[in-house]
């Protein structure tokens, strides 16, 4: 989520230039490809500016040819990874062997249902949003490019859609709404498929402690795009030196950061400051929010009592989800110094986040590295309803 943060960052910085802007989107992948659907790279002419749609292979050519495919109009551009280059500059291929479906159109913020101001949106105000995209149509009032967003108010915003195609995908939006884990689909009849996407905010880490050994638990969630809140209980001129530009600071009561945890969507914490009665406080807190992780340094012993001492009525901790807590934080990756500890970390969050087992993904032989992209006849409820969150 933070390449999309950098996108719309880049968008809104070159809009004060009144230079053409150009936005690429992963629309459909057939077999390997680096990127999926719903990746974005946001270029002008022939410079990318933020994002990408592929490891690297497609990105110079799209810019170079991208603002003459569509110069004002959306189009789809097909890349086979199967084919030869078609010159020494602008290779054709996906380099996975993989076909990728591409839509490239005009970037803006102007539309509700513009693809930037619908992130934008999801982005500032932490709330999810539906976003449908035509890229094959046989339909006049379903053209290629035509959309549909829907918020979380329940309100649709369209851009050249109309017709039996809107009342398909808003149905499916608001199926794809309903669901507690984001998944991006295609939605496919005989005249046109689109795109349907979830956009979340990115999750926020809340880190309580503000040690040394929190710097780089910080800056391998920043990596991964997650927005990072760096809790401490007394102002101290090192913290800010610390973390500057790296986190938001709190400085305050653990009781007082509960707020800010409230107001974001997918909150996860790790609580870390070494002094017992604060990550005492901080855990009884963390209970009490819907923080979906909570890791804990330290042996399990520390925590468990801890935990017997906030509920020696063991029903009233599982009225509280004992298992998002995680004592001792991590997977099992063999680390030692402050960097291994807070890499396993993030990588524990990131599992628990996506509802990956965290194995090796060489032990995943008999299935795909990513989870394929359902396609949903217009029959909309009734295949989605079979599809579910797999």
């Amino acid at each position: 989520m933070a390449e999309l943060s950098l996108i719309c960052r880049a968008a809104r910085e070159n809009e004060r230039r009144q230079e053409p802007l150009w936005l690429a989107t992963v629309m459909r992948v057939k077999g390997s490809a680096y990127r999926h659907p719903g990746a974005r790279m946001l270029f002008s002419s022939g410079q990318v500016l933020a994002g990408s749609v592929s490891g690297g292979c497609l990105e110079a050519g799209i810019a170079r040819k991208g603002p003459w495919l569509a110069p004002e109009h959306p189009a789809c551009i097909r890349f086979d990874g199967s084919r030869e280059e078609d010159d020494d500059e602008s290779p054709r291929g996906t380099g996975c062997d993989g076909i990728v479906d591409i839509l490239l159109e005009r970037a803006s913020f102007d539309a509700p249902s513009a693809p930037l101001a619908v992130i934008e949106d999801c982005l500032r105000g932490q709330r999810r949003a539906a976003l449908a995209t035509v890229f094959e149509s046989r339909d006049a009032l379903a053209p290629v490019g035509a959309r549909l967003a829907l918020d979380e108010a329940g309100k649709f915003s369209t851009c050249t859609l109309s017709g039996p195609a809107w009342a398909t995908l808003a149905q499916a939006a608001e199926t794809a709404m309903v669901e507690p884990r984001a998944q991006t689909r295609i939605i496919q009849s005989d005249q046109f498929e689109a795109l349907l996407e979830v956009i979340e905010p990115p999750p926020q880490l809340f880190v309580f402690g503000a040690g040394p050994d929190a710097l780089p638990l910080v800056e391998f969630a920043t990596a991964l795009g997650f927005g990072v809140t760096v809790c401490e209980t007394s102002a101290r001129t090192v913290l800010r030196e610390r973390f500057v530009g790296r986190a938001e600071l709190h400085v305050g009561s653990i009781e007082s950061v509960a707020r800010k945890v409230a107001a974001r969507r997918t909150p996860v914490a790790v609580v870390m400051s070494h002094h017992y009665p604060t990550d005492q406080r901080a855990l009884a807190m963390l209970l009490e929010s819907h923080a979906s992780y909570i890791g804990m340094l330290g042996p399990l012993r520390r925590t468990e009592r801890m935990l017997h001492e906030l509920f020696p009525d063991a029903s009233e901790l599982a009225k509280r989800d004992r298992a998002r807590v995680r004592a001792p934080l991590g997977l099992d990756l063999g680390g030692e110094n402050p960097a291994q500890i807070a890499f396993s970390a993030i990588a524990e969050i990131q599992a628990v986040l996506a509802h990956a087992s965290g194995l090796p993904l060489s032990q995943r032989t008999d299935r795909p590295i990513h989870h394929p992209t359902s396609v949903c006849s217009t029959d909309t409820p009734r295949m989605l309803a079979k599809t579910g969150t797999a």
